[in-house]
């Protein structure tokens, strides 16, 4: 599988900065998260702007950082930003998901993607969107096992959402627009509908 170190970076970082939030509370988690956006963003400008420390770091860490990063900002920023937000916009329950969503389906979108990936939609696939629906739908079906209930149609919503903002060539980074806009289709629904958790 290509670029396998990024895929484990971005499920593990989604599923433990979530896992945070229940550990440490929110307003600790959320001060964490950011603190942990301005290091990230620090560090990536440092990167950036000092060509010498671009070099050591794109030579020591390329199974994380896509090629087309190496003289822009990574997808780190918006991935930590996109989860802060989210935790911090919507309801505990409704932002987990909608995280769930950008660490599994994204991933599951990749990975099938480019093994599988024959039938195409602009630069993405049809595969991979199913990929990513059906990974997105098990991680939130999951949720109620740690105690975080979602409502079955809310989460398959949400999850086909989510791969309709992975499969659009947007200009934002998609890890910072799956989870607010999957979240806040999420979070009006269930408005809507009267559900809580």
């Amino acid at each position: 599988m290509k670029h396998l170190g990024r895929k484990l970076y971005h499920i593990s970082g989604g599923l433990g900065l979530l896992s945070l939030y229940y550990i440490l509370g929110r307003e600790r988690a959320l001060f964490l998260y950011a603190v942990l956006f301005c290091l990230v963003l620090a560090a990536d400008i440092l990167r950036l702007t000092v060509p010498a420390v671009n070099r050591f770091v794109y030579s020591r860490f390329s199974a994380f950082i896509r090629r087309d990063e190496e003289h822009k900002l990574t997808g780190t920023e918006a991935y930590v930003l996109g989860i802060g937000l989210s935790l911090y916009l919507f309801p505990a329950p409704i932002a987990s998901a909608a995280i769930c969503f950008l660490a599994c389906g994204d991933v599951a979108a990749t990975a099938i993607g480019e093994r599988y990936g024959h039938t195409k939609i602009g630069n993405k696939s049809l595969e991979g969107t199913l990929a990513f629906i059906l990974a997105a739908a098990v991680a939130g079906f999951l949720l109620p096992l740690a105690g975080i209930p979602v409502m079955h149609e809310i989460l398959l919503l949400g999850a086909f959402i989510a791969a309709a903002v992975e499969l659009l060539p947007l200009p934002l980074n998609d890890n910072l627009v799956i989870p607010l806009v999957s979240g806040g289709v999420m979070d009006l629904v269930a408005r809507m509908t009267g559900w809580t958790a």
